[in-house]
């Protein structure tokens, strides 16, 4: 066995599986898509040199390839999840809008609160993690990709608002 053998890793791309799903599992959670920025700037330099490796170094080649599809499908899958995340809430969010509007054409007023329409406090919290109303009117929840920020709608125009901090 030679020098070179002996230095070569048994799992070469082991460090890079575990650090992806760390990272990725840490940026999944609702409101961190933020982190991604990080993993962004790091791979604007280094794709760059992993495309130079996999062209150059035939030896490498494989490995190299690996971790980058490793990198690019934790990117790809944390913003999936946020994508998801964010598609539903809206959705959801959009729901109760309706019926808040559809409130105030039957009884020409703002409901006080929202068990006023059949909407439970509980059933809020777990599909939009910090919603809040008021009969301002005002109704926001949490931005589920960014932390410290809320959509906010706008009654007047009829319209989602990005507020933050």
């Amino acid at each position: 066995m030679t020098v070179q053998e002996e230095s070569k890793p048994k799992h070469p791309v082991r460090d890079t599986t575990i650090a992806a799903i760390v990272l990725g599992a840490l940026f999944t959670v609702h409101g961190m898509a933020t982190g991604l920025m990080f993993v962004a700037i790091t791979m604007a330099f280094w794709l760059p040199y992993s495309l130079v490796v996999i062209v150059r170094n035939p030896d490498r080649r494989k490995i190299q390839s690996l971790k980058v599809g490793i990198w690019t499908l934790m990117v790809v899958t944390v913003l999936s999840v946020h994508l998801f995340r964010h598609h539903d809430a809206r959705s959801y969010a959009d729901s109760v809008v309706q019926r808040i509007e559809q409130f105030r054409d039957t009884q020409g007023r703002y409901p006080d609160r929202l068990e006023e329409i059949g909407m439970s406090t509980a059933e809020l919290k777990a599909r939009l993690v910090i919603p809040h109303y008021s009969n301002r009117p005002k109704f926001y929840y949490a931005n589920t990709m960014v932390a410290f920020h809320m959509w906010s709608y706008d009654f007047d125009k009829r319209e989602w608002v990005d507020e933050y901090d």
